[in-house]
């Protein structure tokens, strides 16, 4: 087998990712650790007629016939066509301040390169005006749909979404 050289630009981009993991565990170790300790990362996000990210957690893996598929609790199924609120914190997927397109999650992002939940708590927002990018929270409504086989890997999605004026995370 014919060892292969590794480019300066491999090297460095290899070196920006081990360098972003190892913060990401620091800051979840250290910075994480002294955090209120809640049922649900997300349970600050809570609030009446908004969708507990709690709720959209439960998905699990099964396999059968050789195949592997993802199987949505009951409340999430119900939620699907579904007109909902959701509160959480913008990923930006465009260049800007206003935002159209955009992952919303439990967590902020602390990386532009990172993605700061896994899919069971991110929902992937096209929105009808722009959303303003925030470091706070921020309360969306939309259509939700249960995603089961999305190639991107994502397992929700919001269309026709418009911020809720004045819902703060306090709410």
């Amino acid at each position: 087998m014919a060892k292969r050289k590794v480019t300066v630009r491999e090297w460095f981009y290899l070196s920006c990712l081990g360098i972003g993991a190892a913060l990401g565990i620091l800051a979840t170790t250290f910075i994480g650790s002294r955090a209120p300790q809640s049922d649900h990362p997300a349970s600050s996000l809570e609030g009446p007629d908004i969708v507990s990210w709690y709720t959209l957690t439960k998905v699990s893996l099964v396999r059968g016939d050789g195949k592997t598929a993802l199987e949505f609790g009951d409340g999430i199924r119900a939620l699907n066509g579904k007109d909902v609120k959701l509160r959480g914190y913008i990923t930006p997927l465009q260049l800007g301040a206003g935002q159209k397109h955009f992952l919303l999650s439990t967590r902020p992002s602390s990386c532009a390169f990172c993605i700061p939940a896994g899919p069971d708590e991110m929902v992937e927002v096209f929105s009808k005006t722009a959303v303003k990018y925030s470091l706070d929270p921020v309360t969306v409504a939309g259509k939700f749909t249960v995603l089961d086989d999305d190639p991107g890997g994502l397992f929700y999605r919001m269309g026709d979404a418009v911020q809720v004026a004045g819902a703060s995370s306090q709410e």
